[in-house]
């Protein structure tokens, strides 16, 4: 017979644990009984995981926003639950989400329960070495053939209406995350001139957006869960997901996807630089095959992707500096020094 044990996890304002009625709430929407192990999962720089096992083994993944939040736009439960909920039915690879809950009493703030999507989530160079060489030549393509795949999808077929002009997608994304960043307090104004000098340069040099789509918003290697054999499972984290442009899935995967030649992107990522991943620009004209397009046509949003990512992590340095971790023992020490190189990025020419 398994042990039985009840290890509540403390959120992240210390001092509130999951109460009995949210324990509750987690076994009626679950097929999980008797004590539940909450265990925060690794990783988390913004909305916060918790893998929930019972007894028997079965388990599931609870998603809730950050406590002291700094930039409040990007944590909205509904928006994660929607799209995974619209998405789920199509065979799209996401996690099948189970129920959300809106009552914050329970945990402090809404959050809502999905299956858990079980494989590899490739974080850093030493998980991606242990893969052999041949695998790891097939990860990008099927990133990249995944991401054509939720950019072939029509939205409105599948119940996602966009809320506003999705062909305004660019523009509301540059006014947001520039709105976001005037709310920071704990960088020096120069940082701020050069995030709307830079956010200004990419207004003056933006396309037409001419196809709408399904933008996640932050598709990269560890928002997907893969296979041994490199196949992708699950897609991840649809916290800041959209209707839109789609070319900015592509321009923010390049970002994070570093070339064994880069030197900036090991403070996100460092295990695509490893010996068998496929090149950046083999990745951008995989994509432009898949999607029939100029594969020149993603550089700007490359760039774009550069600027949106420093605001992110802007925000993230915010956070943690005001004690708003989220229990992530990481380290965001490296993150202005990649947050400039970001920047510098953003302005150059391909």
């Amino acid at each position: 017979m398994s042990p039985k044990f009840e290890y509540h996890e403390y959120m992240t304002d210390g001092e509130r644990q999951f109460s009995p009625e949210a324990l509750e709430w987690i076994r009626s929407v679950s097929d999980l009984t008797g004590s539940l192990r909450i265990d925060l999962c690794p990783g988390g720089r913004s909305n916060l995981t918790y893998r929930i096992q019972d007894v028997t083994g079965r388990s599931a993944i609870l998603r809730r926003p950050p406590s002291g939040t700094v930039l409040p736009t990007a944590h909205d439960m509904g928006r994660e639950f929607r799209f995974l909920s619209a998405l789920s039915p199509t065979g799209f690879p996401v996690p099948r989400p189970l129920a959300i809950c809106y009552d914050s009493t329970l945990i402090g703030t809404p959050f809502y329960l999905m299956e858990e999507a079980k494989g590899l989530i490739l974080r850093d160079r030493d998980q991606a070495t242990t893969l052999a060489t041949t695998t790891r030549a097939l990860i990008g393509p099927n990133l990249v053939a995944t991401l054509a795949e939720l950019h072939s999808l029509d939205p409105n077929a599948i119940n996602l209406q966009a809320k506003t002009d999705p062909r305004s997608y660019l523009p509301r994304q540059l006014d947001r995350w520039l709105g976001q960043v005037s709310r920071v307090r704990s960088f020096k104004a120069e940082l701020t001139d050069t995030v709307t000098a830079v956010g200004q340069q990419l207004r003056a040099e933006m396309p037409v957006t001419d196809t709408i789509g399904i933008v996640h918003g932050d598709y990269r290697l560890d928002n997907v869960v893969l296979t041994n054999e490199g196949t992708v499972v699950a897609v991840l984290d649809w916290e800041i997901a959209s209707i839109g442009d789609p070319l900015a899935d592509i321009g923010m995967l390049g970002v994070y996807w570093a070339d064994a030649g880069d030197d900036q992107m090991d403070g996100v990522n460092g295990a695509t630089k490893i010996e068998g991943f496929t090149a950046r620009l083999e990745l951008y004209k995989l994509y432009a095959e898949l999607r029939q397009i100029d594969p020149e046509r993603i550089y700007y949003y490359e760039r774009f992707g550069s600027w949106k990512l420093a605001c992110i992590l802007i925000g993230v340095v915010e956070r943690y500096r005001n004690g708003a971790s989220g229990g992530d023992q990481s380290s965001v020490e490296n993150y202005p020094l990649l947050i400039a190189a970001l920047l510098e990025s953003a302005t150059r020419s391909p």
